[in-house]
């Protein structure tokens, strides 16, 4: 009888002492387990250590504590200790359905040569949260594809290209051949995730919903911005940029994908810089569009806010490079 395939859980947690027991219960409580859950506390300073701790004898449930370096080094973390075919991160503060492992089971059991299953999810209000920002990500696609080049096009030309590693299941030998692993920024989930698909082989889209996102105060969604949010965005634009010029052939079926993903990235990094008052790295800017390879055009620079000179600037090069 061939050997069940191991589906691993690796959940980051940082100060979330009221959703962590209900995070933990929502990945115990599958119709059929995880292979392991990984559990690491990113040094809360809170009382989610001792809830953790709880389920220390819980079997297949390991359990790390480690100083406070952000969730993307948690996530690394907990990926250099398991031992699954397939990898699932979770966010300590959400839920997820009961038939989930069961389901994934079903699929790659049927097909093993699948890199990377997306699905959908759907956003619900913490009790006494009000916020009119509640994301949908339902993909609105039941959908194999041969490589992750086809599906990233095809997600990106749909607009349910969802970043949140929480959206999708992926093989552990993707991230260790392919030497991935997320940043040490905010945003680090936008900056993996053009890597991660576009180096992925067979690529299954679902439109079935098994993640619930749970929107609350205080949280990495809906904390007012800083500066590190116009850095993360800015180290995921470097990425964009650098990942296409090393692999112009490869990527140029989508690159009028990519490029576009780029803008939206850049859209949103001005609206943070005038949000928080700082001046934008407009030289860096223009060196990371050169590198892309694919200028704006003037409609995109005035949408974008890019200042006159830089436009100007930017204009120039640009006819340069048609002639």
């Amino acid at each position: 009888m061939q050997n069940k395939i191991k589906i691993t859980a690796i959940v980051p947690a940082y100060n979330v002492e009221n959703y962590v027991v209900s995070a933990i219960e929502s990945l115990l409580n599958q119709t059929e387990k995880f292979h392991e859950i990984i559990i690491v506390n990113d040094g809360s300073t809170d009382g989610t250590a001792a809830l953790i701790d709880q389920y220390q004898n819980v079997a297949g449930v390991k359990i790390f504590h480690t100083k406070n370096n952000g969730q993307g080094s948690a996530r690394n973390f907990g990926l250099s200790q398991t031992s699954g075919d397939y990898v699932y991160f979770f966010d300590s503060d959400d839920l997820l359905n009961v038939d989930f492992v069961e389901s994934m089971h079903a699929l790659v059991s049927k097909k093993t040569d699948i890199d990377i299953i997306y699905f959908s999810g759907e956003s619900f209000l913490d009790d006494g949260c009000r916020s009119e920002y509640m994301p949908s990500y339902d993909r609105k696609i039941d959908m194999e594809y041969p490589s992750g080049i086809d599906a990233t096009g095809f997600m990106l030309r749909r607009n349910v290209y969802f970043a949140s590693p929480c959206l999708y299941l992926s093989k552990t030998v993707l991230w260790r051949d392919n030497d991935l692993a997320f940043m040490d920024i905010v945003h680090e989930d936008e900056e993996i995730i053009m890597r991660l698909s576009c180096s992925a082989g067979v690529s299954l889209c679902l439109g079935k919903t098994f993640f619930k996102r749970r929107v609350r105060q205080a949280s990495t969604m809906t904390l007012p911005k800083s500066r590190r949010n116009a850095i993360g965005y800015l180290r995921t634009m470097e990425s964009i940029a650098s990942y296409c010029k090393r692999n112009r052939a490869q990527v140029a079926p989508i690159l009028r994908d990519l490029v576009r993903r780029f803008y939206n990235i850049l859209r949103g990094y001005f609206a943070i810089c005038k949000a928080i008052k700082s001046r934008p790295e407009y030289i860096k800017i223009f060196i990371l569009l050169i590198e892309l390879g694919r200028l704006p055009a003037p409609r995109q620079l005035y949408e974008m806010g890019i200042p006159p000179a830089l436009h100007v600037r930017l204009s120039a090069v640009k006819q340069k490079l048609i002639r």
